[in-house]
């Protein structure tokens, strides 16, 4: 991936600084192009591919509202990494927080979030970082207080 790191990064120099999804595409159309392996040139499997992107930003802006204290919204929907792992998928959300198993597989999920946002944002804020590391320590701390209260 160096090598197309890098021919990326010269696309954007010659374009002041912008990466053009456009002109990637369209440099990409050439066979001879290293990047020309990373794309779906066959229309119908492109599409299809599409529409399943369209169909998972779908998934993911239905909403349910909880009430047990302020009501607030959450995802109705979830995806847990043994279903991507295994052609993908997405859970009730409630299934997921009603089966300790999968509750626990999504708070790992959730942490390795926080750990890759956390990366980024040291790259520009040191604060927020440090926000981030707290949230993910809170859900240990709560994480460890319901092992304690079920044993």
């Amino acid at each position: 991936m160096e090598v197309e790191r890098k021919y990326l990064t010269k696309i954007a120099k010659q374009n002041g600084g912008m990466l053009m999804v456009d002109q990637v595409i369209e440099l990409a159309r050439d066979e001879d192009n290293i990047l020309h392996k990373y794309f779906t040139w066959d229309d119908t499997k492109a599409a299809e591919a599409y529409r399943k992107q369209e169909a998972r930003a779908l998934i993911q802006r239905c909403k349910i509202r909880l009430v047990e204290h302020d009501p607030i919204e959450i995802r109705a929907f979830v995806s847990l990494p043994t279903d991507r792992e295994n052609g993908g998928g997405y859970r009730l959300t409630t299934r997921v927080l009603g089966d300790e198993g999968l509750k626990d597989e999504l708070l790992r999920d959730i942490k390795l979030t926080i750990q890759r946002w956390n990366k980024k944002l040291h790259l520009l804020d040191q604060d927020l970082a440090a926000l981030l590391l707290a949230v993910e320590e809170k859900l240990e701390k709560r994480r460890g207080d319901e092992d304690r209260a079920a044993a």
